[in-house]
């Protein structure tokens, strides 16, 4: 008899009616599962330095030095897992969760340069699998849009936050997700919970589109999988094609000018130089402080470069892989007035 299985439902309105063969071809085709997921890692109090490592095989993009920051924090990280059993799982009841051990481990690893969430959840991840989902730009993004987390406190406090809108997320799919697990299990695959709802938030939620599945959108005429039901209004400017580009403009103000006038609706990220996560202002093209004449007379792609695109789901993904964090919209294009008026940094 075939198994059946509820559809998974997400808070955003997508409907996703075959979990198990989205999962399977998520599985088969997007190569974190064989890089990352069947990578060995010990879930116990000693985090190493290979434990480390793992989380470059799931685009965390850290170079040797970034590495030696985090494993240089390793006894105070150790000390914050030994509080959390690696028998709690997110999918245990609220009470059952040490919640303000999760903030504890989270916080002793604030401040390692160029370690922000993304980076730190793609190292404990693999620590605590059924309790600490991976945080990257994609799966926050989605949390602070359908759950209005937003960033008050502490970045430990915050992931906690996070965490636990996540948590309403799995909870309200536990049934899909549960007998998924168990029917992956009986088919040597051991994703928990909390993996598998991360992989159907990243892929088939809407907010992000996979290159593998670009490239399989080329040859057919939907954009969306047919067991995937995805509102309109949860994909606000969706790729079908890896052929759209992120044009990075540096010491060119005049290609940074045309751009914006040959795109009068697309997105435009101002960013350091250097870029960093704490400086990620996503802009429309048509907004008034990234256009016309710079302010005191300096250029527009000097200190400051542009990053653009017609695409904003592009820009969404190339702050993920280089940065490891999500942009934050410009409040006066957005329509949300600042309180001080002032024109933004070049």
């Amino acid at each position: 008899m075939p198994l059946t299985m509820p559809p998974l439902v997400l808070r955003n309105g997508t409907r996703i009616e075959d979990v198990l063969e989205a999962a399977l071809e998520f599985i088969a085709s997007d190569g974190s599962y064989q890089h990352y997921d069947l990578a060995r890692v010990e879930q116990d109090n000693e985090l190493t330095e290979a434990d480390i490592r793992v989380a470059n095989a799931i685009i965390a993009r850290m170079s040797p030095r970034v590495r030696a920051g985090i494993y240089a924090r390793a006894s105070a990280i150790n000390g914050a897992l030994e509080r959390i059993p690696t028998s709690v799982s997110l999918v245990d009841d609220e009470s059952v969760i040490p919640w303000l051990a999760l903030a504890e481990l989270f916080r002793v690893m604030d401040g390692i340069p160029e370690v922000r969430l993304p980076r730190q959840t793609k190292v404990l991840h693999k620590k605590r699998p059924a309790l600490i989902p991976i945080l990257d730009s994609v799966v926050e993004g989605y949390l602070r849009s359908v759950y209005s987390v937003r960033r008050t406190g502490d970045d430990a406090g915050y992931a906690v936050e996070l965490i636990r809108a996540y948590k309403r997320e799995l909870d309200a799919n536990h049934a899909a997700l549960s007998l998924l697990r168990a029917e992956l299990l009986n088919r040597g695959i051991d994703l928990t919970e909390c993996r598998l709802l991360d992989l159907f938030l990243w892929a088939y939620s809407g907010v992000y589109t996979p290159l593998y599945q670009r490239a399989a959108q080329l040859s057919v005429d939907s954009p969306v999988p047919a067991r995937v039901k995805t509102p309109s209004h949860a994909i606000p400017h969706a790729s079908s094609s890896p052929d759209i580009d992120v044009k990075i403009f540096r010491d060119d103000d005049a290609g940074y000018l045309a751009w914006l006038e040959a795109h009068p609706n697309g997105f435009v990220l101002n960013v350091a130089r250097s870029p960093r996560p704490n400086y990620l202002i996503l802009h429309a093209a048509s907004c008034r402080t990234i256009r016309g004449r710079p302010p005191r007379g300096g250029p527009w792609t000097g200190p400051y470069v542009k990053v653009c695109s017609s695409d904003v789901l592009q820009i969404a993904a190339w702050t993920g892989r280089e940065v490891g964090a999500s942009p934050t919209r410009c409040g006066i294009c957005s329509g949300r007035e600042r309180s001080s008026g002032t024109r933004e940094r070049r």
